[in-house]
């Protein structure tokens, strides 16, 4: 698919939780996965979160 410089912006939450697990405790966190891709350039953002809240 080709998309116009600026025209979109595809962005949501990716399948399942993921897992965190802090090495020095053992403590195992669970987070979700939020990604952002650009359209014409296919650049892309990624980032966990403790949730889908603000």
């Amino acid at each position: 698919m080709e998309h116009k410089a600026g025209d979109k912006l595809f962005i949501g939450y990716a399948g399942k939780k993921l897992s965190i697990v802090n090495k020095q405790t053992g403590e195992i966190t669970e987070v979700e996965f939020f990604v952002a891709i650009v359209g014409a350039s296919q650049y892309t953002y990624a980032e966990a979160s403790p949730s889908q809240q603000k």
